[in-house]
């Protein structure tokens, strides 16, 4: 004769351990979250490297290369003043520039960047990592550039 048993104690043990399961999670207290505060321009405070890839079109539609790297300085009050070396399509130049920015709750923003002596660039920003990163990209007509600000040291 065949001996279920066996599968009795089994089937039993598994009964068991479930009814376990679900009594645990269920008495357990339920957690409150709460989400983030978000963004406001005091988000984006410090010193920030960064780095700018892209292209662009001549006058007469041929590509031109572009890559900048330099260093962005932001008051938590939606002023910025920096500086980089840009190489474009190969000629190096060596820039300054002022320009102001705004954030939404969301951490999405934008900036405007004035140079002395060429005009402005815009771009759109994205605030990332608690305010210790930006994702950028320039919203100007033909221009593809974009790339990542870096917090250089932790604002006080």
């Amino acid at each position: 004769m065949y001996d279920n048993e066996p599968m009795r104690k089994a089937s039993l043990v598994i009964a068991f351990v479930a009814l376990a399961a679900v009594l645990i999670f269920e008495l357990q207290p339920i957690r409150k979250v709460h989400a983030q505060s978000g963004c406001s321009v005091s988000s984006l405070n410090g010193s920030f490297g960064y780095y700018l890839n892209g292209f662009t079109y001549d006058s007469q539609g041929y590509q031109v290369d572009l890559t900048a790297s330099g260093r962005l300085v932001t008051d938590g009050a939606g002023n910025l003043t920096g500086g980089d070396t840009l190489s474009n399509d190969g000629s190096i130049v060596r820039r300054t520039y002022t320009g102001t920015y705004t954030l939404n709750a969301d951490c999405t923003g934008s900036a405007t960047v004035t140079f002395p002596s060429n005009g402005h660039s815009n771009f759109d920003i994205v605030v990332v990592n608690n305010g210790k990163e930006a994702n950028l990209i320039e919203t100007d007509t033909g221009v593809i550039f974009s790339g990542v600000a870096k917090q250089q040291f932790p604002t006080p």
